[in-house]
Parts: structure tokens; sequence; C-alpha cells
């Protein structure tokens, strides 16, 4: 009886083994939904056709009309289509195919245009124990990871931007950085200097009414920020 018993116990071990094994593979190909663009680099600024291609060809791939750029973190393998719906909320739990995962997307705040706004806000999702679109952004709080990773880049069908990074910190009672209407470009530029002020790093990098900026907002799952009920993780570029 003894031996039957631990024959069961070991099967059930076996099985319980199996059945994680088997879990984890499944989150392994579910993380590759949102990740990676395969585009070839183009470096010629002068020539918007190719960017224009890139741009169709990505709604062709993902046959989703709502891919309005793609966003580049330079010196590394992250590059992802932009979504822009006509709310903040659908992706939030819709991918790039327009289909529902709670991974979300990489997406553009509604109220702006990627190509023409002077301060485009992008946001994605992140946890702690899955892979999610924006879970990369949390290697920011390396200070080597930010010099070896400054600059970004979003292509549009127009034109590339490039854009370097001058401010990284979480936020989790101040959400005026959600600002795009200010009443003059002193109000502006005095928006910008206390973005840039609330930096981890000094990054050293000047700034001007006529700058035009990009952040990219996640969750902060950082252990000093835990009690907080709203974190967010900003990292914040002006174009160069």
């Amino acid at each position: 009886m003894k031996n039957k018993k631990k024959v069961i116990l070991l099967v059930g071990i076996i099985c319980c083994f199996f059945l994680l094994l088997i879990l984890c593979l499944t989150k392994n190909d579910k993380k590759s939904d949102y990740l990676l663009v395969d585009i070839e680099r183009n470096n010629n600024v002068n020539n918007p056709i190719d960017y224009e291609e890139d741009i169709k060809r990505l709604k062709q791939e993902y046959n989703n009309e709502d891919i309005v750029g793609i966003l580049e973190i330079e010196n590394s393998n992250y590059v992802v289509p932009i979504l822009q719906a006509d709310d903040n909320e659908y992706y939030l739990n819709h991918d790039a195919y327009g289909k529902d995962n709670y991974m979300g997307a990489i997406y553009l705040d509604f109220r702006v245009d990627i190509d023409s706004s002077r301060k485009l806000l992008i946001f994605g999702h992140n946890s702690s124990n899955v892979d999610m679109p924006f879970k990369i952004l949390e290697k920011y709080y390396d200070e080597e990871y930010y010099n070896n990773h400054k600059y970004i880049t979003i292509t549009t069908s127009l034109t590339k931007k490039r854009y370097e990074i001058f401010s990284i910190f979480i936020e989790t009672d101040d959400f005026s950085y959600m600002n795009i209407n200010f009443s003059d470009r002193e109000d502006y530029l005095n928006h910008l200097n206390k973005l840039k002020d609330k930096s981890l790093f000094n990054t050293e990098l000047s700034l001007s009414e006529d700058d035009e900026i990009l952040i990219l907002q996640t969750c902060s799952t950082h252990s000093d920020y835990r009690d907080y009920e709203k974190k967010y993780l900003l990292v914040i570029s002006k174009r160069i």
C-alpha cells in the first residue's frame, strides 16, 4: 500500500512538472505577439518613400490600419509597431492585430498626431513576471543602460525622427506630464524643465521652447514603489 501511494505521488509530481512546462512554453509563445518588427533599417533620412512603404507593409502584415509608426530603441533589438485608436482604452487589451490580448500593444495617445504634434505620449503594459510590451523600459533604472541606449527613433509614413533621452523617473501623484495644451511658449518650457528636474540621472541636455518631446509610459515594478497605488515609469526624450 505504501509503495502504491509513493507511485501515485510520483506520477502526480511528474504531471505537475509537465503542466508547468506547457504553461511556460505557452507564455513564451504569447510574448512574441507584439515583438519584434522585422524591418530593413533605412538610414537615408531624405527618402520618405521607404518610410511610407515600411508602414504600408506593417499595416498589411498585421491587417490593421491603426498602425501609425514604428518605435525603435537604438543599440537594441527592440522594434515595435505604434498603434493609435480613437481613445486610450482600446489597445490596453488588444494587440497589433486588433485581437483581444491582455498584453495590449504599444500605442500613441489619441489626442496627438505622430507627425505634427510637438509632444507625443506612447503607452504600453509592463509586469514583474511576464515579458510585456514595455518591460524593457525598466532597464533604464540602470544608468549604464541609459548611457548605452539614450536614443530612440520614431518612423512614420512621412519621416524618421530621432530623440535623445533627457529624463527618467517614476511618477506617483503628479500627472501633469499628460498635458498637451499650454498657454504660451514659456509655459511649455517650464513644463519641460519640470520633467527634466525629476530625472533620476543628470542627462545634461538643455531644453528650449521649440523642442519636440516624446514620453514613453509604463507601470513601474520597482521595489521602492511597491506601496504606491499608481507608479508610472516615464522615459522622456527630445527630438534632435
